[in-house]
């Protein structure tokens, strides 16, 4: 065995080794097939030193990325992470839409533009924002209103249109951002910055919705959808209230409070129900935990760095307590998450079945 050899194999690692007990070889036979060349001495030299190209390592992690994360036939092992990162992400959109939905409507509503139904009293301006803010959240709240189809396009089984759709709504979310921020005088926020990563992420999870994966339980996610639109309108409508200082709970509270009740909630059920979905929600409540504590902590150190002026008192205060929870909270996912993908079997009865659909 040559020495460029034992670099690609040691590359192939990456794979499954379910799916290296299969293409292994059949791979390394390739590999050695497209390098070879009628210069002796050039031949010696790359069997010595030559290194697998950069496209090719590239191709072998997207392969090994999609395997275990975005494949049919996927061992339980690998299909119950594939299944927790398409919730999470279905979760991710639901969030997006929901808010999106409830803060065009509001903004509507405030602005005047809806028929038959009077505007409320003026707001105050939100603590360090522009005297222009109102026509900033119209230009936010069109931006946004983009993560609506997307999560309906996806939930209806359209999930090409969606990840395009999700992927406009991030550029414009980008766009109407840069507008903010050039153009108000807007502070650029850790916060911002962060849901913008987050949103970004969104739409790569959503390519692990592959033609081999289970089809969405649209009258569930559909029925999720109005009752969290509902969670933040009622929210929505405490927060924005013509009265200052605002309420203790800031936005990113409320995904805390959200997230530690659907953990409580799928943890009491857990034990009696072992399907897929149901096992799948443990590693994917980690994901959604883990994502929430970063948001939690970066708006405290907005806190910490622009002041909180205009909020509650106990906004910081009740930030930090959320914080400590959210992050138990991830603590006992992951260790749950841990021993229930311990238990599921990391090779198939059939390797060749997973491998032949994932290539």
């Amino acid at each position: 065995m040559t020495r460029l050899e034992e670099r690609y194999r040691r590359v192939l690692r990456l794979l499954p080794a379910s799916y290296r007990e299969v293409w292994e070889e059949d791979m390394v036979s390739t590999f050695l097939a497209t390098v070879e060349t009628d210069d002796r001495e050039q031949a010696e030299y790359l069997a010595d030193y030559g290194r697998p190209g950069w496209d090719e390592v590239a191709s072998i992690v997207a392969l090994a990325i999609r395997l275990r994360f975005a494949s049919s036939g996927a061992p339980p092992r690998y299909a119950t992470w594939a299944e927790a990162i398409r919730l999470a992400a279905l979760a991710g959109l639901l969030v997006n839409a929901a808010a999106s939905t409830v803060v065009l409507v509001l903004t509507l509503w405030r602005a005047g533009m809806i028929p038959l139904i009077p505007a409320p009293a003026p707001l105050p301006e939100p603590p360090g924002y522009p005297a222009a803010w109102h026509r900033l959240f119209m230009l936010a709240a069109l931006a946004g209103l983009l993560w609506l189809p997307a999560f309906l396009a996806l939930v209806l089984g359209r999930r090409a249109m969606a990840r395009w759709l999700a992927l406009a709504a991030v550029l414009a979310a980008i766009l109407s951002t840069a507008a903010t921020v050039a153009f108000a005088q807007q502070l650029l926020t850790g916060e911002l910055c962060y849901g913008l990563l987050i949103d970004a992420v969104l739409v790569l999870a959503l390519t692990t919705f592959t033609r081999g994966a289970a089809p969405v339980q649209y009258r569930s996610w559909l029925l999720a959808f109005v009752l969290g639109t509902a969670v933040i309108a009622a929210y929505s409508l405490v927060l924005f209230q013509p009265t200052t200082p605002f309420p203790p709970l800031d936005w990113a509270g409320l995904e805390c409070v959200m997230l530690v009740t659907a953990a409580a909630v799928h943890i009491s059920v857990i034990a009696t129900r072992r399907q897929l979905r149901i096992v799948a929600w443990t590693p994917a409540l980690a994901i959604l935990a883990f994502v929430v504590l970063g948001l939690r902590l970066v708006s405290l150190s907005d806190y910490s760095r622009f002041g909180s002026s205009g909020w509650h008192p106990a906004t910081v205060p009740l930030g930090i307590a959320e914080a400590v929870v959210v992050g138990a909270t991830a603590i006992v996912l992951v260790l749950l998450s841990a021993r229930t993908l311990r238990r599921l079997p990391a090779t198939g009865a059939d390797a060749t079945a997973w491998s032949t659909s994932s290539r």
